[in-house]
This record gives structure tokens, C-alpha cells and sequence, in this order.
């Protein structure tokens, strides 16, 4: 896609403005377009680094003066590990495989480490996993960029002093689970295991063992109406779930986790996944949806566990009006909120590394502020950190927080809707 010019997305959708990141008259959203048709190549002149609030640059200069990404540290008091989970469903044969073959998954895992654990850090994303997104996605296949590295020490011992309770996580359609690594890795910090899947075909890319990488594909996804492939994914969580209860699990983790204490975020895609798959399954006690739309017979059910609901401040007629179909059915705990200036990208990693990597990918001013809106991208995402650490903090530990009751000076990008 080098030297591609912006396209914008079909105007004939009923969701959502024509450039929106829901941008398919079915509702779905594409990363395909959303990232790759708004990508500007390597050919285009690439522009400099947003300024941050600080007075300094979000891109630091790498080899040959490639741009180097980064993540925040988490903020918590312990270390944090990492491992890969490969699981097989026997029971479905996968609906998005090229050919017949058991429903294959991946599950990322952070969680808390045991004192004084030494060694490096992982990768955000396996090189090869890295190479196809910068080039299917982004299009700029030959850009010069250095990746993140976590803060999360693959494969080290999990802390067994305690059981931990469980967050699990979906991600967007085309996304991975990588995408939301800043917030599973403050989450973790403070003590929670989080379990992240990859909806293989679904997400982006997924390396397997032998390394052996899947991509999404698009068609065979996209054949299923919305509520199917939120009710697909949603088998995927349950699969997952099923495992997190029977192991063998890596790392140590088999009898850490507290399977009594468990709970499920999701951002896009993910968010409609998080609310079916709550809907389905007694096991999670607990719900956020970042930014997502609604689907299936989640969208219209009375739920009476603890549903959080995060808006961006982009402006999605469909979206509201899904959640307030939603809202007099959720009889239990609930709350509104919206992230003041952000955009629907500002839900996941993108939100920083995007403008960590304009020189590279040259995105124009206006798709910028659009995708991940004007407001400082290390603020939005201390204020995610901070509020979903307290949500799943108070509901699956019982810890107490008055961060969910009202507005307060200390988060001012954080807006009370409902």
C-alpha cells in the first residue's frame, strides 16, 4: 500500500459519518480500511512527531533515525510476567479456517510475578507478527521503526503468595491482543491475571508454534452477520475460560488464579463480545465495554451484574443509541462515562504509538484527531489505566473506590454520562 492515498469509508452506512472507524454498512469495523486506507505510504513526506505536554516528542530516534515506540511503564507495586496460551477447541470446527480443522485459538497472559524476577523484557508483538501489520496495515512495508518492548518478563514464575483474580479481554475486529498491552500490564501490576485472546481470523495476525502465522481474512469473517460473530467470539472466551478452570496453564500459574473473581473488558468488536459472552456465561462476575457497539441478545437483556460503559468522545449516533436501548436492562451496578477529546482508537495502544510513528506513517492532522482525538494520548491512557483498575478492583476484590462515584478535579478528561 506504499504511496496510497487516503480512501475515505463508504458513505451509505446507517452506523456512523463516512469516516468513522465503523466504517461497513454492516456496522463492523475493518482495521483493513480504518488503518490501512488512511495510512499515507512511504512515499508521502512524513511529518514530524506530535509535541507532548511535556514539552518533548512521543518518538524517540532508533538506528538511522527510525522512530522508536514505546509504552508507559504499569504503576503498581509488582513485577509482571508474560506467556503465550495455545488452546485447540475439539468440539467446533473453525467457521474461519481456509480449510477443515478444530477451532485454534492464542491467549496472551500477563499476571503477577514473583519477587525479584530477572531477565529481559518481551516484545509487544513477534517480529513477524510486527512486519505484517506495519505492511498489510499501515503500508509502509519498508519504514524503518522499532517496536515496543513490554514491561512484562516473559515466562518468569507467577507469584503464588496469593490467588489473583481474572480479567479476561477481546479485542477488535483486525486487531490483536497485544492492542491493549498498557492496560493488561497495569492491571496485572496490581495484582490481576489478564487473559487476552486473539479471535484467530479475526484478529490481525497470530503466530502459532513453528511459526506458523495467521492472518485475518476478512471474507469469511465478514459472511456471518454481526450477532454471529459475536456469539463466535464469545465461544472463544468460554474456551478460553474453560481452560483458565482446567489448565495445564504456563508459568505457574495452575492454582494461582482466584476462578471465583472473574471479569471481562473488551474495546470495538471486543466490547460486543465482552457483553454477549457476560450475557452467556455465569462464570464472569463483571463487565467493560470500551467504546463497542451492541449485538445479539446481549444488546436487549436484562444483565444484573456490573457493566461499565466508556465512550469516546467521537461522535456515534448508533453506538448511543445502542447503549441507551441497553441501559434500562442493566438492573445491577452500572456507570456511563466518556474520555473527553479522544477518538475510537484511543481505546488501545494505537493511541500512543501512532503518533510515536508519524514520521513513518505520515497520517494527515485531521485523520489524527479524528481516530485519536486532541487530548494529551499518555493522559487518556493514565485515566483508562486508573478507572478500569478500580472498576475490577471494587468488583472483583471487593476493594473500596470512590474514583466511580463522581466527577473528580484529578481526572478531568473523564465525563459522568449516566
Amino acid at each position: 500500500m506504499a504511496g496510497a492515498q487516503p480512501t475515505p469509508a463508504p458513505s451509505s452506512s446507517p452506523f456512523s459519518p463516512p469516516s468513522s472507524p465503523f466504517p461497513a454498512s454492516s456496522h463492523r469495523l475493518s482495521r483493513r480500511r480504518l488503518l490501512g486506507a488512511l495510512a499515507l505510504g512511504a512515499a508521502t513526506a512524513a511529518g514530524a512527531a506530535p509535541a507532548r505536554a511535556d514539552g518533548g516528542t512521543d518518538a524517540r530516534s532508533g538506528g538511522a533515525g527510525e522512530p522508536c515506540l514505546t509504552l508507559p511503564p504499569p504503576t503498581g507495586p509488582r513485577p509482571v510476567g508474560t506467556a503465550l496460551l495455545h488452546l485447540t477447541d475439539t468440539t467446533r470446527t473453525d467457521a474461519w479456517a481456509p480449510t477443515p480443522r478444530p477451532r485454534e485459538l492464542r491467549a496472551r497472559l500477563w499476571y503477577p510475578a514473583a519477587p525479584g524476577a530477572r531477565g529481559p523484557y518481551a516484545p509487544w508483538m513477534s517480529p513477524a507478527e510486527t512486519a505484517h501489520l506495519q505492511a498489510a496495515y499501515f503500508g509502509v512495508p519498508d519504514a524503518r521503526l522499532t517496536w515496543p518492548t513490554t514491561h512484562a518478563r516473559p515466562g518468569t514464575p507467577a507469584d503464588r503468595t496469593r490467588r489473583h483474580p481474572v480479567v479476561l479481554n477481546s479485542h477488535g475486529s483486525g486487531a490483536d491482543s497485544a492492542f491493549n498491552t498498557a492496560l493488561a500490564e497495569e492491571l496485572a501490576s496490581h495484582g490481576h491475571v489478564v487473559a487476552a485472546l486473539d479471535h484467530t481470523y479475526d484478529a490481525g495476525e497470530v503466530e502459532f508454534p513453528g511459526h506458523r502465522l495467521e492472518v485475518r481474512d476478512k471474507a469469511r469473517v465478514q459472511a456471518m452477520t454481526d450477532a454471529e460473530i459475536v456469539a463466535y467470539r464469545a465461544a472463544d472466551t468460554r474456551c478460553l475460560l474453560d481452560r483458565l478452570h482446567h489448565g495445564p496453564l504456563p508459568a505457574g500459574l495452575d492454582g494461582t488464579l482466584d476462578l471465583d473473581a472473574v471479569g471481562m473488558f473488551g474495546h470495538s468488536m471486543g466490547g460486543a463480545t465482552t457483553a454477549q459472552a457476560l450475557h452467556d456465561d455465569p462464570r464472569i462476575h463483571a463487565g467493560a465495554i470500551l467504546d463497542g457497539p451492541l449485538f445479539g441478545p446481549a444488546a436487549t437483556a436484562d444483565q444484573p451484574r456490573p457493566l461499565l460503559l466508556m465512550a469516546s468522545a467521537w461522535d456515534s449516533p448508533a453506538r448511543d443509541t445502542m447503549w441507551d436501548t441497553l441501559w434500562p436492562h442493566l438492573t445491577g451496578w452500572r456507570r456511563r462515562l466518556t474520555l473527553t477529546r479522544s477518538g475510537h482508537l484511543s481505546y488501545c495502544d494505537l493511541q500512543l504509538l501512532i503518533p510515536q510513528g508519524q514520521p513513518a506513517f505520515a497520517w494527515p492532522t485531521d485523520q489524527l484527531e479524528h481516530f485519536l482525538g486532541t487530548g494529551d494520548p499518555h493522559r487518556a491512557v493514565a485515566a483508562q489505566r486508573a478507572y478500569l483498575t478500580a472498576y475490577f478492583g471494587l468488583h472483583l476484590r471487593g476493594t473500596p473506590t470512590t474514583l466511580l462515584d463522581a466527577p473528580t478535579p484529578h481526572w478531568p478528561e473523564i465525563r459522568f454520562d449516566a
